[in-house]
């Protein structure tokens, strides 16, 4: 219930369906206007919040009303029907026996919190009636319990915790998912992670809509997954877009044979999920590393292996003298050098003049094994670097303690070499591309990469790559590369190298590693260089792939869709390329397939009558949903040879991996053309 801003716009929303029929008449009578304003129930345990829903429907009543109307009815006393303890109720939902109240729609935005220890009649209730609430998450019992309030036709729509609800990888989080999907019949979701900051100030997790109702027995069925992204028009017009890219129907039974799917498809395109699934088939570090906290339960021993750990946790001061919060003293911690993560450099680590920790004193000593000897320390945030957004990996055998936001990959006697080339491609973008598009939370709610996530990066030998002689010669460059970086390190103070130059180093020889092709190669660039850090922006921001394109970038996006057409097209003919409208919205791209071997032919005609016929056209396509809710123009018209692209104006639609995923969907949609053409002819009898 809470203030009452949900069940004002449904009372809103019903008297507006109510008027549809009436022919031009506007108002609705006052008897029908109680019928509606009955239909409306609501609950919570804030009673102060009760009577604010009162009166905020009482106002949206009258609203509906003509102030000549309203005088009339204060002729006839108290009219305004009594809602505070009939329809809208003082008390817990959860206390609400579902025979008592039916519905055919429940909204609402419920509690969320996961506060360990408190205790929540919404947990209990989940508790007796055997259902998971993963993470104790307040949204999760809101759920089962308005699932059981629906009517068989019903339809619940709840804005829930995105992480929670959809990326969490843990493994109690995909088993209360997949039951979800299986004991109810989703309709669609809405993931609001890349407007976290942009829809809510101050947003402290994303937002996803899930839209849902009962279904008694399971088979599978499909739904639509929306993501749209922020942009200019949510900024200045508090419009959100939605582009045929942003638009996917998926299938229940995905959801249950991959637990990241929702992340996966957030900011996938068919080529990136290509290029995934080619990396997902290698083997990763966790067939290599074993945690340090599964061994430590087991009773197992951490030595010759490798072991990923984290280090240590400091004592909270605020805290000290609370019973339940830990203290012990650690010999190593006080006695080695420390390194604050602010301190972290890639590619080498420079120990000197570094100092022990405070006192020594710790609240957990963490993974006392990744504080001497050769490994690999990588911290869990994303950051900011000289080539773009990076994760961070440094070789060091030197005795150095951290806290436990930096992770230790400890490396077997014998294996340091192995290590080397673990550090070397942790630094690349290819492994930043992979972590962006495989673990739960990095591009949807924190940029971070945690431990269990780490291990699912790919790590194969060069034997396990499809060209095992060039995977080989790569990885020993890039070994010598990090050695090089090493020996700096221990060498008496030079100027440090250029850092940009040993990361463009490591990138070219990682794509070389994993044999990856130029078009491959594209779609990690445009992620790293315009994705990622265009992805959840602030109030205040305004991303640059946010711009209105430039003829550079329509003209740079030509050729990548040439060249990558050209793959899917016989070698005797040429592809032209023109540019015929363009306004500040939309523009209209035209390709032409002619005979014969010819060179690249890009132009752009500056034709202002088409351009305002392209404005006309713009009026006509854009299609309005419900709501603050538009689609964006974003579709292909083929004629004779001719083929004519209509697209947004934004840089984002003309990045050279945009060319490639509209390159893919052409190629499709010639395949079912030929197809269909084919399935036509007459049978040969």
């Amino acid at each position: 219930c809470g203030s009452g801003i949900f069940l004002v716009r449904l009372f809103q929303r019903l008297c507006e369906h109510r008027r549809k029929p009436r022919r031009g008449r506007t108002t609705i009578p006052w008897s029908e206007l109680l019928d509606l304003l009955s239909r409306v129930r609501g609950w919570d345990v804030d009673g102060g919040a009760v009577r604010v829903a009162v009166f905020s429907l009482y106002v949206a009543l009258l609203e509906e009303v003509r102030p000549p109307d309203i005088r009339k009815l204060m002729t006839r006393g108290r009219v305004l029907p009594p809602l505070h303890g009939k329809t809208l109720h003082r008390g817990d939902f959860f206390a609400v026996a579902p025979d008592d109240a039916q519905a055919d729609v429940v909204v609402g935005n419920p509690p969320w919190s996961s506060r360990r220890g408190e205790r929540h009649s919404s947990l209990e209730w989940c508790r007796v009636e055997r259902l998971p609430a993963p993470g104790r998450e307040q949204a999760w019992p809101f759920v089962w319990k308005a699932l059981r309030h629906l009517r068989d036709d019903g339809v619940a729509a709840l804005l829930l915790p995105a992480m929670g609800f959809l990326h969490n990888h843990a493994r109690s989080a995909v088993k209360a998912r997949k039951r979800l999907m299986r004991e109810a019949r989703v309709f669609s979701i809405v993931n609001f992670a890349d407007m976290r900051f942009q829809l809510f100030d101050r947003a402290v997790r994303p937002t996803a809509l899930l839209v849902l109702g009962r279904l008694p027995t399971y088979a599978p069925y499909r739904f639509d997954y929306l993501t749209p992204k922020a942009d200019m028009n949510l900024k200045s017009r508090r419009l959100i877009t939605i582009g045929s890219g942003d638009q996917r129907r998926l299938d229940s039974r995905q959801v249950d044979a991959d637990p990241s799917v929702f992340k996966k498809r957030l900011w996938m395109t068919e080529p990136e999920a290509r290029l995934f699934n080619y990396l997902s088939r290698f083997p990763r570090l966790g067939d290599l590393a074993v945690e340090f906290g599964a061994l430590a339960r087991k009773r197992k021993s951490a030595q010759n292996r490798w072991v990923v750990g984290q280090g240590f946790q400091p004592t909270k001061v605020e805290r000290i003298d609370r019973a339940a919060h830990e203290r012990s003293h650690s010999s190593i911690v006080a006695t080695t050098p420390y390194m604050p993560v602010n301190e972290f450099r890639i590619p080498f680590l420079d120990c000197k003049g570094l100092q022990p920790w405070k006192d020594g004193f710790v609240r957990r000593d963490g993974f006392e094994g990744g504080f001497s000897g050769p490994r690999v320390l990588v911290p869990r945030g994303v950051a900011a670097g000289p080539r773009g957004p990076r994760l961070r990996a440094a070789y060091v055998e030197d005795p150095l303690t951290f806290q436990h936001i930096i992770q230790a990959i400890v490396v077997p006697p014998g294996d340091e070499r192995c290590g080397r080339l673990l550090a070397g491609l942790l630094n690349s973008r290819v492994m930043l591309w992979f972590a962006f598009h495989g673990t739960s939370s990095f591009g949807a709610d924190r940029p971070e990469v945690q431990q269990a996530e780490l291990l699912r990066l790919p790590f194969p030998a060069p034997e396990d790559l499809p060209d095992p002689e060039r995977s080989h010669s790569a990885a020993a460059a890039l070994i010598a590369t990090i050695e090089q970086q090493v020996r700096l390190a221990g060498e008496p103070p030079v100027p440090r190298p250029d850092e940009r130059a040993v990361l463009e180093k490591i990138d070219s020889l990682t794509y070389e590693f994993f044999c990856l092709s130029q078009t491959e190669r594209v779609l990690i660039e445009d992620t790293v260089a315009h994705a990622i850090p265009s992805a959840q922006p602030s109030r205040g921001s305004l991303p640059e792939i946010w711009n209105a394109s430039a003829p550079s970038d329509r003209r740079t996006y030509a050729r990548a869709l040439v060249d990558s057409l050209m793959d899917w097209l016989d070698d005797d003919c040429t592809i032209r390329t023109r540019l015929v409208a363009r306004n500040d919205d939309l523009a209209v791209l035209r390709l032409s397939l002619r005979d014969g071997r010819g060179a690249f032919d890009y132009a752009e005609d500056d034709d202002t009558t088409v351009g305002a016929a392209l404005s006309r056209l713009g009026h006509r396509i854009e299609q309005p949903i419900p709501g603050n809710f538009q689609s964006t123009p974003d579709f292909r018209v083929f004629l004779d040879r001719d083929l004519f692209l209509v697209k947004p104006a934004a840089k984002r639609f003309w990045l050279r991996s945009a060319a490639v995923a509209d390159a893919h969907a052409i190629a499709l949609d010639l395949q079912g053309v030929v197809g269909r053409r084919h399935d036509d002819r007459p049978d040969p009898d």
